[in-house]
């Protein structure tokens, strides 16, 4: 009787529920399961039970592999007792799509049996909202791009992302030589940087008067490089004069890391500022890179 009452409870729901056991078998899915899985293109008539959920993350996102990471440090992490909870954004679908979801894990007790509880819940609505309002807060009034709010908001995004799946992040900053542009002339700068951020990973910024950036993620040093050789070459191209008719140059800084552990995010901007500060001492317009240096987090930053 409590069994058939359960599973109506689960079954009324609205979010996709998944039971597993300790070892991560499926023992129970409700039937909005079915029809998650549906829309996300797999069958319906396949039998989720008794197989392994992180077998089963191909379905759920395109990066299935961070995913499965990510959802199995944080079982083992629930089964240790450490947290009472975790919860995963599948964020890589666009908002596009009709589908985003949100995971929520927890520790549930039947008979004595611990298993975990996964509550997947759609929140493309809630994701399009926070969407629209970060675009009236993050937003260049003059150039169109990201501002430095933005920027930040993206970077650290960004960073904490390659941190997880260990791929390269790239930083790349151009600064023009004089900061009080006309406002054809940013829209010129900035068509130049925009041009370059074609991924989802990629995003063009316009930080400060004179300054512009480009945050590249799943990029090499060596292909940041590149990048910032045909942006120099392109704002060359444009011609910028200041209001006494002399060219305005502009100088690149950039740099690039894996992020491990132990990396604070700060690590590539001081990277990128020390390379445009290169560029400045040398009294000639360039490109600059610069190798960033492990900064430590503050002790009281860090959390038990």
């Amino acid at each position: 009787m409590i069994d058939r009452i359960c599973k109506s409870i689960l079954d009324s729901l609205d979010s996709y529920i998944v039971v597993v056991d300790e070892h991560g078998v499926i023992t129970f899915t409700n039937q909005t399961w079915g029809q998650l899985v549906e829309q996300l293109g797999s069958s319906c008539d396949i039998c989720w039970l008794d197989k392994n959920y992180f077998d089963c993350c191909s379905i759920l996102q395109l990066n299935s592999t961070e995913y499965r990471l990510a959802c199995q440090r944080g079982f083992a992490r629930l089964l240790a007792g450490e947290i009472s909870e975790f919860i995963i954004e599948c964020s890589n679908w666009t908002l596009e799509s009709k589908i985003w979801l949100e995971v929520t894990a927890s520790i549930v007790v039947y008979d004595q049996v611990r298993y975990v509880l996964l509550n997947h819940r759609n929140v493309i609505d809630r994701k399009k909202n926070q969407e629209e309002i970060l675009k009236l807060t993050t937003k260049d009034a003059k150039t169109g791009l990201a501002n430095y709010q933005g920027f930040k908001a993206f970077y650290e995004n960004e960073w904490q992302r390659s941190k997880r799946s260990g791929s390269e992040v790239a930083l790349l900053v151009g600064e023009l030589s004089v900061a009080g542009l006309q406002t054809k002339q940013c829209s010129l700068v900035a068509n130049v940087f925009s041009k370059h951020a074609r991924r989802a990973c990629d995003l063009a910024c316009s930080i400060k008067a004179n300054q512009f950036s480009l945050v590249l993620g799943q990029v090499t040093n060596l292909s940041c490089k590149m990048i910032a050789e045909e942006i120099f070459q392109e704002v060359a191209a444009i011609n910028l004069l200041d209001s006494d008719g002399l060219k305005i140059n502009i100088n690149i800084g950039f740099s690039s890391a894996v992020p491990t552990l132990i990396d604070d995010s700060n690590m590539l901007l001081k990277a990128v500022d020390l390379a445009l500060s290169k560029g400045r001492e040398s009294s000639q317009t360039k490109i600059t890179g610069h190798s960033p240096t492990i900064i430590f987090k503050q002790q009281d930053n860090v959390k038990n």
